[in-house]
């Protein structure tokens, strides 16, 4: 029935399954058009500002048709996920906000993944570098990016040494720009649970930045502060996806790891931890000083320790 209706509104090859998604690239498409087949479909409509849901009991009972246009792919499609989506019920945990994000930004290249991947890559490096060469301290809108740029400034401003580890670093944007507005650093390794380094590889590979690499790695992993060692150490927006047990076990790693400064960042979200986006746990600024002084207790060649504000908290640890 779903296929049928993609082909009488001309979107067959806009879209793309992913789990019990299916999103469309419904730039340029004619809505009204698509509102009325899938209502034909016995499908209920709901319109936001960048997408038209439709959903039934039957499969496919969760179709997601958008509108952004190429270059608005980026970092910033998930807060719309959970700003227009999630009140609809659709994203209950981290997987389902996986299998949205892989169906929206796939349904630009349906048939070409990488090619997807890639647009949403160059699109997110594109502003981060904007944002990162403005010197202005003019006000930005609160989006990821924004967040994320703020963190980024910030923590380029805190490195030392001539080796960074950036732990947790999701699709391993940091490390391409960390080599390229910290040109004083000689190796910078991007680690993640998940190996999905395929496009940031190419991307370092074309701008031969040989000094920088990235590898799939386990936080939690018994021989994983047994491998090298880091002047700086890098965990952004990582410590709030594990439990309060499993956190304290990866500082325990992290901190084996550093010789030099250890820099977390936290976010400070009101109410309850963000389970769309694997949240287990909140962050206040006295909770983050008390995991410094923990760090502290821990470790004796810990010399000092201090956190700042910077869109959430920042905890800087010296040895």
């Amino acid at each position: 029935m779903a296929e049928n209706q993609l082909k009488r509104v001309s979107l067959k090859e806009r879209a793309i399954i992913v789990g019990n998604v299916v999103g469309v690239n419904a730039h340029h498409a004619n809505r009204s058009l698509l509102k009325q087949r899938f209502a034909e479909g016995g499908y209920h409509i709901h319109e936001t500002h960048h997408f038209l849901l439709f959903t039934r009991e039957q499969a496919p009972s969760t179709i997601v048709a958008h509108w952004f246009a190429p270059e608005a792919i980026d970092a910033n499609i998930g807060h719309y996920f959970i700003e227009e989506l999630k009140p609809f019920g659709i994203i209950e945990c981290s997987e389902d906000f996986g299998h949205l994000f892989a169906a929206i930004v796939g349904s630009v290249h349906p048939f070409h993944i990488q090619q997807a991947l890639r647009l949403y890559a160059d699109n997110t490096i594109k502003r981060y570098h904007t944002i990162l060469e403005d010197r202005s301290n003019k006000a930005i809108a609160r989006q990821p990016i924004d967040e994320f740029a703020t963190i980024y400034k910030r923590v380029l401003q805190l490195l030392v040494g001539e080796t960074v580890l950036d732990a947790g670093c999701s699709f391993g944007f940091l490390p391409l720009l960390i080599a390229e507005f910290a040109p004083s650093i000689k190796q910078i390794i991007g680690i993640d649970i998940l190996d999905s380094f395929e496009v940031v590889r190419t991307i370092a590979q074309e701008r031969h930045c040989t000094h920088v690499e990235f590898k799939q790695a386990d936080l939690l992993s018994d021989d994983f502060s047994g491998s090298s060692y880091y002047d700086t150490v890098l965990a952004l927006h990582v410590l709030e996806h594990f439990t309060e047990v499993d956190m304290f076990r990866v500082l325990s790693h992290l901190l084996k790891v550093t010789t030099w400064r250890l820099i977390i960042a936290v976010p400070y979200e009101p109410g309850q931890a963000e389970t769309a986006y694997g949240h287990e746990q909140l962050f206040t600024s006295s909770k983050l000083e008390s995991i410094g002084q923990w760090c502290i207790d821990l470790c004796s060649d810990v010399s000092s320790m201090w956190c700042e504000d910077c869109a959430g908290g920042l905890l800087i640890v010296d040895k």
